[in-house]
Formats: structure tokens, C-alpha cells, sequence
């Protein structure tokens, strides 16, 4: 919708889990990749579940709440990371729940944010994350209607931040290449948690090879899969793809 509140739209590819009970924190902070203990309240974060070889298995976007925590993941990785959140969970008394009647809107090109929501911290052109009931909404003025979502990826492809397993193929893609230490995704200074060894150990030998960048295209866009080169030279793989008309963006490698 475009309002005073600049655009917003629903994200269908994003499913929502709570977790709950005495010990959410103390949970999410053994396995994750962030900081979660630092978290308040209405505050969101990047963060992701590794392999124990720093592979990543899911990204995520953390939001605390009062009771604990909601998780919005890609929709097609949903089912696994609740099986293998469910496996670290034990006998921890935490509540797990994936939450099919919730949704996710995100809002952008605006510094006004509606009620209940919060900042996306990865960028400041992705602006805000709201996350509610199906069939509601955020509180923003009515204007022409709720926008595109792949208006919105064209933004965040454009500054550069990966998302989802398009980008970020599970059990192949590495936290520092897709660079998501620069997007708050990973605590240097915190604890143990699944595949931190070998993470740290790359980021303090600088043993990045690669990274992902945003991709502007005139003319026919590669599709996402396709290898971009210059002449000789093989610059990469497209990722996500999103943008019409003049803007066109992908992610390579």
C-alpha cells in the first residue's frame, strides 16, 4: 500500500515460528549465529542455524516479543528448521510452534513505521517487518493498495543483501561469502553455538575468497542459475532475481 507509511506488502514466501518458555533465550543463543540474549523486546535481528562445518542450514529474521520469540524463515525451509530446532531442543523447557495463521509484511521507503512493527537492521532502504494474524494488517494508511513483494526485493537485491535459499543454498553456503557478518547476522563476541568454530576461524584469518554483490542489468536480465561473464572472464552465478521495466537486479557470487 502506498501511504504515509510509504509501501507495503505481504510476503507469501515467509512462514512465522514462536518460541516459548523459561529457557527461549538461553536455546536460541546456544545454536544461533547472533546475539539474542541482547535483543529486546519489539527488536529484530539476522541470524541463521549453521551445519557444525559453518555451513548454512536456514537465515532467519528474529523478533522478540514479550513471551519469547517469532521466527520468519523461507517458507521451504520452514519444515526442516523446526525438525532440527525440535532435535537441539531436548528436554529444555521451550515451546516450538509454527505458526500457519501468522503472516509477514514488510514496508519500505518511509522513516514512519505503523504500530507493532519493527526495523529491519540489514539495510536502511529494506525499512520496517511487521508480523500478525492472516487476514490483518499493519495499521498504515489506505492508498492505492498493498504493493508488490518483488517491488521490495528489488530493493533489497539492489543493496546487496542475500536472502532465502535462492541466495543462500542450504548446506553449501558459507556466512562471511554471503557476507551476512555485515548485516548483523553473526556475534564474533558471544558464545558457542552450531558451527561457530569454523565461522570465527575464518573471520579472523581473513580467509574470505568471495562475496555476493548486487548485480545491476540494462536490457534482458540473466535468469537466476545462469553464469555472468565479461568477455573471458566468468564473473559468477545469478541468485535471486527481482526488478522490472528500467530495474533490473541479481545476485551473483
Amino acid at each position: 500500500m502506498s501511504s504515509s507509511t510509504g509501501q507495503a506488502a505481504q510476503d507469501p514466501e515467509r512462514q512465522v515460528i514462536r518460541i516459548g518458555g523459561a529457557e527461549a533465550a538461553d536455546f536460541l543463543q546456544s545454536i544461533l549465529t547472533s546475539d539474542m540474549e541482547a535483543l529486546s523486546p519489539g527488536e529484530t535481528r539476522a541470524s541463521a542455524l549453521l551445519t557444525p562445518q559453518g555451513r548454512i542450514l536456514a537465515d532467519m529474521m528474529v523478533l522478540r516479543v514479550d513471551d519469547g520469540f517469532m521466527l520468519d524463515c523461507d517458507a521451504s525451509r520452514a519444515d526442516d528448521l523446526f525438525t532440527r530446532l525440535r532435535r537441539y531442543k531436548l528436554r529444555r523447557p521451550v515451546t516450538l510452534e509454527i505458526l500457519d495463521d501468522h503472516r509477514l509484511w514488510v514496508g519500505w521507503n518511509s522513516d514512519a513505521m505503523p504500530r507493532g512493527a519493527s526495523t529491519d537492521p540489514r539495510h536502511p532502504a529494506l525499512g520496517w517487518r511487521w508480523i500478525g494474524p492472516a487476514g490483518s494488517g499493519p495499521e498504515t494508511a489506505s492508498g492505492s493498495g498493498p504493493a508488490d513483494i518483488d517491488q521490495w526485493h528489488a530493493v533489497r537485491i539492489a543493496a546487496g543483501v542475500p536472502q532465502g535459499p535462492v541466495d543462500l543454498q542450504p548446506e553449501r553456503a558459507l556466512m562471511l561469502e554471503a557476507g551476512l557478518d555485515r548485516l548483523g547476522a553473526v556475534d564474533f563476541e558471544k558464545g558457542c553455538y552450531v558451527g561457530q568454530e569454523v565461522t570465527a576461524r575464518t573471520h579472523y584469518r581473513g580467509l574470505v575468497k568471495r562475496r555476493i554483490v548486487p548485480l545491476e542489468v540494462s536490457g534482458g536480465c540473466p535468469a537466476s542459475g545462469e553464469a555472468v561473464s565479461e568477455g573471458e572472464r566468468d564473473l559468477g552465478t545469478v541468485l535471486s532475481v527481482a526488478g522490472g521495466g528500467e530495474g533490473r537486479f541479481a545476485l551473483p557470487p
